[in-house]
C-alpha cells in the first residue's frame, strides 16, 4: 500500500461517516458543490474521507470527484446493509469479495428476472451475452479483500465473512422478497457499492468494500445505528496499524 497516497474512505450518511472523522488528525474540509471530503491521517497514514450521499448517482459521483483530485491509493467503501441470510445479525461484517449492481436487471413475461452486464453492453457487441438468470459479478481488489479478511481478526463486536453485496437502489422490507434475493448469492443489501466500485474500476484505482449488518429484516431484527459505530472503529484501528 502506497505511503504517498491516501486512502479514499467512504460512507454514505453521517452516520456512517462521524466516527471515523473524529479520529482523523490534521483535518482540512474540502467541499466540491455538495459533496464533502476531509483531508486528515489515521495514526500515519494519509487519508481522505468521503461522504458520499446516499444511493448510486451521489456515490458515482462523489468517487469520481475523490479519484481526481485526490488520486488516492484505493477507495474503501464502508457503511451499513441490510442482511438477507439467517444466519447474519447486526454487527456481523461482510467484507465484499464480489458485488453487483441490482439495478442492472430485467423483467419479462412470466415473472422471469434477467440481468444485465451493462458494460458490455455498452460495446453492443453481438457475439456477448449480456442478460443471464444470475447478477454478473465484479470483484473487488483482491489484495485488499486479504487484508480486510486478516484485519477481521481484530474485530470483536460480531462474526466476519467473505461474500457477495448487493448494491441498488431498493431497500426490501418484505422477508419473503429478502429470501428469493438471497438465491442471486448475496448476503446483503445496501446502495452505493456497486456505483463505486464501477467507477474506480473505470480510473483504475483498487476498491474494496465492507458492510456491517444494521438489520435483518428476514428475522424481524431491527435497525441499530451502533453497528455503523463498531465498523468505523475497527476501521480505523485498521488503517492505523497497516504497514
Amino acid at each position: 500500500m502506497s505511503d504517498s497516497h491516501p486512502i479514499l474512505l467512504q460512507g454514505a450518511m453521517e452516520l456512517e461517516i462521524t466516527t471515523l472523522l473524529a479520529a482523523l488528525t490534521e483535518v482540512e474540509e474540502k467541499l466540491v458543490g455538495s459533496f464533502k471530503f476531509w483531508q486528515g491521517k489515521l495514526g500515519r497514514r494519509p487519508v481522505v474521507l468521503s461522504q458520499t450521499g446516499i444511493g448510486t448517482a451521489a456515490a458515482a459521483a462523489a468517487t469520481a470527484l475523490g479519484c481526481e483530485r485526490f488520486q488516492p491509493a484505493l477507495v474503501l467503501n464502508q457503511g451499513t446493509a441490510g442482511g438477507y441470510t439467517e444466519n447474519l445479525h447486526p454487527y456481523d461484517l461482510v467484507i465484499g469479495e464480489t458485488w453487483y449492481n441490482a439495478n442492472a436487471r430485467f423483467r419479462v413475461r412470466y415473472g422471469k428476472t434477467y440481468f444485465l452486464d451493462l458494460v458490455a453492453l455498452e460495446g453492443e457487441s453481438k457475439e456477448r451475452e449480456f442478460t443471464g438468470s444470475h447478477p454478473f459479478l465484479h470483484h473487488s481488489n483482491q489484495d485488499l479483500v486479504a487484508w480486510l479478511d486478516r484485519e477481521s481478526l481484530h474485530y470483536t463486536r460480531g462474526r466476519s465473512v467473505l461474500g457477495c453485496v448487493a448494491s441498488g437502489d431498493q431497500w426490501n422490507d418484505d422477508p419473503r422478497v429478502i429470501a428469493a434475493l438471497q438465491q442471486t448469492g448475496a448476503l446483503c443489501e445496501e446502495m452505493e457499492t456497486a456505483a463505486a466500485g464501477e467507477v474506480a474500476a473505470r480510473l483504475g484505482v483498487p476498491f474494496g468494500a465492507v458492510r456491517v449488518i444494521s438489520n435483518n429484516n428476514r428475522l424481524g431484527e431491527p435497525f441499530d445505528p451502533g453497528t455503523a459505530v463498531a465498523l468505523q472503529e475497527w476501521i480505523a484501528n485498521t488503517v492505523k496499524s497497516a504497514e
